[in-house]
């Protein structure tokens, strides 16, 4: 099974939940020349993963924004997100 969701790719593999990295603005900063791996989850396990972005052009100011995705695989309360990810992926960048 596959789902394209608006900003991830989720695909259902050999009982596991693959994750693919977050799609990143056209003209955002920093520039990212490498992708991370896609995430396996399994059932009852949960994954954050983190990303930031500077938008703007010559003329404006800038805007920042930090979005943190928080992704579970199975069928679990909502209070599976009160306790440590079973993976984290910081994909923070510089910004100046």
């Amino acid at each position: 099974m596959s789902i394209q969701h608006n900003r991830f790719d989720l695909r259902e593999v050999d009982g596991l939940l693959l994750v693919g990295p977050p799609e990143t603005p056209l003209f955002s900063v920093p520039r990212r020349r490498s992708r991370p791996p896609k995430v396996r989850l399994a059932p009852g396990e949960w994954h954050r993963w983190q990303i930031n972005y500077r938008f703007g052009d010559q003329n404006g100011p800038w805007g920042y924004r930090l979005e943190t995705f928080n992704v579970s695989y199975g069928p679990n309360s909502p209070e599976v997100f009160l306790g440590p990810p079973t993976r984290t992926v910081d994909g923070r960048g510089p910004l100046c």
